[in-house]
């Protein structure tokens, strides 16, 4: 890693749109996927998924700040959790890419998504705060910790009744998947300034060579 505690500040992340409706949605949409490989990768390291986490509110700044740290102290480690992370948002894009084509996903993807999901399961505790019990994490220092939000996102998402509103936008050499939560159902494009304009002039661009 090289100077993981100047990543907050180094790169332009307010450009990395969050349009995905969900933490697990959105973390997909960390690359931009062409015909034959990736066009734009958000994630290179472990001390990316942080700048992430802080991106998407999912860590505070303390949390950030602790897990950079320990990932410079344990590299080896940090970076056997990056290559799960990259592997677990290649399984969450295979898995809600079929959703949203209406089809079944593969089962190895079921089965991997599962495996994550039982390791992730046994950080998990019930923690009763005023008058209620909520779910809450056993050690939010944990260099995982921000792979088990995603996880539980993923399971929450796939288990809700929203599912079928799962959508993967229709650009060209894009991939990013988002929750199409219009009246209609009617929704395209991951973004309209991005994907839908270049639509846009392409199509104009077609008619004017008629």
């Amino acid at each position: 890693m090289n100077g993981a505690s100047s990543e907050l500040f180094n790169r332009d992340w307010d450009h990395l749109k969050l349009i995905g409706g969900r933490l697990c949605l959105d973390f997909v949409n960390t690359v931009d996927r062409e015909t034959n490989g990736y066009s734009h990768e958000w994630l290179t390291e472990y001390s990316d998924l942080v700048v992430w986490g802080r991106q998407t509110q999912t860590l505070t700044v303390q949390q950030a700040k602790h897990l950079l740290q320990k990932a410079q102290q344990q590299r080896k480690r940090a970076n056997a959790i990056f290559d799960l992370a990259i592997e677990l948002r290649e399984t969450l894009y295979r898995i809600f890419s079929a959703i949203s084509a209406r089809q079944s996903p593969q089962a190895q993807d079921i089965a991997q998504f599962n495996s994550m999901l039982i390791q992730t399961h046994t950080h998990l505790q019930l923690v009763f705060t005023e008058k209620q019990f909520v779910w809450s994490w056993n050690d939010s220092h944990h260099l995982e910790y921000i792979l088990w939000q995603i996880i539980r996102s993923a399971s929450e998402l796939l288990t809700n009744s929203n599912l079928n509103r799962v959508r993967e936008c229709a650009g060209t050499d894009c991939g990013w998947v988002f929750l199409d939560m219009s009246r209609n159902r009617s929704r395209r494009w991951c973004d309209m300034e991005d994907c839908g304009n270049r639509a846009k002039a392409r199509r104009h661009y077609e008619r004017s060579k008629e």
